[in-house]
This record gives C-alpha cells, structure tokens and sequence, in this order.
C-alpha cells in the first residue's frame, strides 16, 4: 500500500506533547500498515486558523484520504479539512 494519508484532530486547549503524542500514536500505527502520513498537529499548534492552516490544507490535498481522529469534532480546522475533503471526493477515514 503506498497511500498517503492526512491526519487530522483537535490541537487545541491541550499542551503541545499530549498532542504531539496523540498525532504521533496514528501516524506510527498507519506506518505499520504501509501508509505514508503527513500530520497536520504541528502547524496547527501555532496559528489554528491562519496560514498553517492553510499549509495543512495544501498537504492535504495531496493525500489520498483523510483521517480523522476521534476529537475532530471539536475542532473548527478539522470540520473544515473534511468538509474540503468531502467535497473533493478525497476519503474519510474516522477513527
């Protein structure tokens, strides 16, 4: 499997190394399963709703699905990411 995936969740209210920790844990477990990843988590911690988004969303378009972590919801980015994702016709993948 050569896919590459974007990992998107929550980034916000949460020090930096729970989230560090929590976009690492997927990524390494897609890894394992033949996946390439590009994880949103680290330009989201500095500016969630300016230009690292958008640097996030271009990453992201040049995956071929998105995954979403369990917290998603409770992010205004994330919702935006799948919202763009579906649109585009690029899968969603929930965990």
């Amino acid at each position: 499997m050569n896919l590459t995936v974007f990992v998107s969740g929550h980034t916000a209210d949460h020090p930096y190394a729970t989230i560090k920790a929590k976009f690492d844990k997927k990524a390494s477990q897609l890894k394992c399963i033949g996946y390439h990843v590009a994880n949103g988590h680290l330009d989201a911690l500095q500016d969630p709703f300016g230009k690292n988004l958008k640097n996030d969303i271009k990453k992201m378009l040049e995956c071929d699905e998105v995954h979403m972590l369990p917290d998603w919801q409770q992010s205004k980015s994330a919702q935006l990411e799948r919202d763009i994702a579906i649109r585009l016709g690029i899968p969603v993948v929930y965990h």
